[in-house]
């Protein structure tokens, strides 16, 4: 079963702790610049899915949620946000943050309603450590920030790639360098949305890639081709 821990959320106003989810009245210290009132603590959620929760496992964000943390380590993880359209002026943040990072999992990002999620149905945390940040316009989700790359130095393992059929693509799930080696290679080429660029004629090549670019190599005999995450 999926853990979840809420830590409690609080609004400093004139020295004391407003009433509201673990407002207490009581009195506290101003903090601050210079000692200063009314900063808002968001809440910090933490979604911890079970190899046992179903798959995915699907976190319905709720009224309290601010910032909400996910470890997809044993489990694929759905986070569903509110309807768009009732939700204006909404902010959250959902960082991936998987104990031991799991490449094959994912943590996708959807609207309870089917509206877009930054232009697109859903969007995908592919790296540990990767960050969505969203305001809602009422219509949509926009993306106002993150990252979608292993940041702070969380370095995963080179992978194998198995090489497509020649003249098909492999697709990257994260921010790295495909390499491709060896084999009787007349054509690598890079593909990002509907712009592609020719990298090589011949082996070997590097290929800087973001989740989501396409590598496509025309090959007679099959190179040896590799993922090395950034």
């Amino acid at each position: 079963m999926a853990t979840i821990t809420r830590y409690k959320q609080d609004i400093v106003v004139a020295g004391s702790l407003a009433n509201g989810l673990g407002g207490s009245g009581q009195a506290g210290s101003s903090v601050g610049p210079a000692g200063a009132a009314g900063y808002v603590f968001a809440s910090v959620t933490k979604v911890v899915a079970a190899s046992t929760d179903p798959n995915p496992y699907v976190y319905t964000v709720t009224k309290d949620d601010a910032f909400i943390e996910v470890d997809a380590s044993s489990q694929n993880v759905q986070v569903v946000f509110p309807n768009a359209t009732v939700s204006q002026g909404r902010y959250l943040m959902v960082k991936r943050a998987d104990a031991a990072f799991a490449s094959a999992n994912a943590v996708t990002l959807i609207d309870a309603a089917g509206n877009n999620v930054e232009g697109a149905a859903s969007q995908s945390l592919n790296a540990n450590n990767a960050i969505f940040e969203t305001r809602c316009d009422a219509s949509v989700w926009q993306c106002i920030g993150g990252a979608n790359s292993a940041a702070w130095g969380h370095i995963g393992a080179i992978a194998s790639i198995t090489p497509p059929a020649s003249g098909s693509a492999y697709t990257a799930t994260a921010a790295g360098f495909v390499v491709v080696t060896g084999g009787t290679v007349t054509n690598i080429q890079l593909k990002r949305g509907a712009t592609t660029i020719q990298i090589a004629a011949a082996t070997p090549a590097v290929v800087p890639v973001s989740a989501g670019d396409q590598v496509i190599t025309t090959y007679s005999v099959a190179p040896t081709m590799s993922f090395v995450p950034r």
